[in-house]
């Protein structure tokens, strides 16, 4: 991807490019309608202005950006608190934004966050910005978390978890209390994380017969990783005609809007139903059933993420790295043998 200049936004917005500069440097000698009209070019053509960088002499606190999809899911909360610690101890600042899943959101987020001149960034990608990520890659570090991109031409690191084994783990499990008809809650397929949680169940559950494709019954897959996502999908399964006897939940969020839903309609757990769910779900231990989990570590993401992003921004020319956590089943009291 050829790289976009000022001469281009200029082009697009029909003025001079003194015109662009002196509105990228907030110039009160710019019409308000001409300044508008380059605004929306440098947003159309994500051109990344370099105002800032003159900065980075006189910078004594250099700042590092977080960008997570949902920064209320406790799973990013304690991972930017371990960030934060071990950045700290080299003089970095962390300066955090959520996106709530949205592409916009994260595009805007990764512009300002380069426009002011950041030592590097740790994001945890929509997945629907591959390009833009890879093409600023090439000059600000960057280390993913959870979420990795299928961009050949990013530059990088990524550190997550195993998906595709720990739901395997989980259904695998339910096989040995007898589950057959099992569910599962999934959302966004545009992330490699439900990408790959999706094949971890699909092939557990073809590996007894069963067909888990995009027409099997017992298959939800919600607008978002979140509480509401999870409750829209327990509240289809538990209206169809024949109910599940256990729910597969692809994340912590989203199993809390399960467990939420089933709560309010009186449905007993495990009694009715069984449910096991990928990460852990903060406070579990105040539930009324402990619930049955794969376990995923926002610690050992954190901690890996930061050391890696700093060894980046100390020699930028490493090769692309990987880190994966390998979850690990914890059976509790949301399951039973049928």
């Amino acid at each position: 991807m050829d790289k976009i200049t000022i001469k281009d936004v200029a082009l697009r917005a029909g003025v001079s490019v003194a015109t662009v500069s002196r509105v990228i440097n907030n110039a009160e000698t710019v019409r308000p309608e001409t300044a508008s009209r380059v605004l929306a070019a440098i947003k159309e053509t994500d051109y990344i202005p370099n105002a800032a960088a003159r900065n980075l002499k006189t910078a004594t606190n250099p700042s590092i950006g977080f960008i997570v999809s949902n920064i209320s899911n406790s799973h990013f909360t304690q991972m930017a608190r371990t960030i934060e610690n071990i950045l700290r101890q080299s003089n970095y600042s962390l300066f955090i934004a959520s996106t709530d899943d949205s592409p916009e959101a994260e595009r805007e987020c990764l512009r300002r966050m380069v426009n002011t001149n950041a030592a590097g960034i740790i994001l945890n990608t929509t997945g629907k910005n591959d390009d833009f990520v890879s093409e600023l890659s090439a000059k600000t570090p960057f280390v993913l978390v959870d979420r990795s991109i299928s961009a050949p031409e990013f530059k990088g690191d990524f550190v997550g978890s195993n998906g595709y084994g720990g739901i395997q783990a989980l259904v695998r499990h339910l096989f040995q209390y007898g589950h057959r008809d099992i569910a599962f809650i999934t959302s966004d397929l545009s992330t490699s994380t439900g990408r790959e949680r999706l094949a971890g169940f699909a092939d557990a559950m073809q590996s007894i017969g069963i067909q888990a494709d995009e027409n099997y019954i017992y298959r939800y897959t919600s607008g978002h990783f979140n509480e509401e996502g999870g409750a829209e999908g327990c509240r289809y399964l538990m209206n169809l005609p024949k109910r599940p006897t256990a729910i597969v939940v692809g994340n912590n969020e989203m199993a809390i809007g399960v467990y939420k839903y089933l709560y309010h309609n009186k449905i007993s757990v495990p009694g009715d139903i069984s449910v096991v769910s990928y990460g852990n779900i903060t406070n579990s231990d105040l539930f009324r059933k402990e619930p049955t989990i794969v376990t995923l570590d926002p610690t050992f993401i954190g901690k890996k993420a930061a050391n890696l992003l700093l060894s980046r921004i100390a020699v930028p020319e490493l090769g692309n790295r990987e880190s994966i956590f390998e979850p690990l089943l914890r059976i509790n009291e949301t399951t039973r043998r049928i």
